[in-house]
């Protein structure tokens, strides 16, 4: 009996292991990796400059046209970012976090965020801020957390939103994605 159950148990985590690495696929942004999560559809790339970069993932709602977006955002600046230690690379990192915020609050309204917060992604520490608010488009309400680091002279952010009329699994599932992300 205990060897039946031993080769159950074998076999459940195979299949746990099978699915779980089959349900996210992994996406090269240069410095780092992120596992995209099942049913995020992209790379949609848009490269305005070539400091500038953006990739984005959406998951389509069932029964609706609106997305959960996750968006990765690659900054190199023209001369680079000076050697900093851990607490300017914070300080640094919050204070450039507000600036890619600044392009959600100008299509929101009722905007409103939480405090910024530490965080670690990749062994790196980045900033993390919670947001709410409506669309200026369509005065739907959305919520969201973007996040930046700097890491190998880049500036990193990445956000993560969506339409509070539907289920979390999405965001969810983006936002684990990014907190998971694995730099080179």
């Amino acid at each position: 009996m205990r060897v039946l159950r031993s080769v159950m148990f074998r076999f459940m985590c195979l299949s746990v292991f099978l699915v779980l690495s089959q349900s996210a696929r992994a996406y090269d942004f240069g410095v780092g990796d992120i596992n995209v999560p099942e049913g995020f559809e992209g790379p949609v790339l848009k490269t305005p400059s070539e400091e500038f970069s953006a990739i984005g993932f959406t998951r389509q709602h069932q029964g609706d046209e609106k997305s959960t977006l996750l968006q990765l955002t690659v900054f190199t600046p023209p001369n680079g970012i000076p050697e900093l230690n851990e607490a300017k690379q914070i300080a640094f990192s919050k204070q450039y976090l507000m600036q890619f915020l600044e392009g959600v609050k100008r299509r929101r309204d009722n905007f409103s965020t939480s405090a910024i917060e530490t965080v670690s992604i990749g062994g790196t520490p980045a900033a993390r801020i919670r947001w709410q608010g409506r669309s200026t488009d369509n005065n739907q309400a959305l919520y969201g957390e973007m996040y930046c680091l700097i890491y190998q002279q880049q500036l990193l952010s990445f956000h993560v939103q969506d339409f509070t009329d539907f289920d979390a699994a999405g965001y969810e599932a983006a936002r684990q994605a990014v907190m998971a992300i694995t730099l080179k």
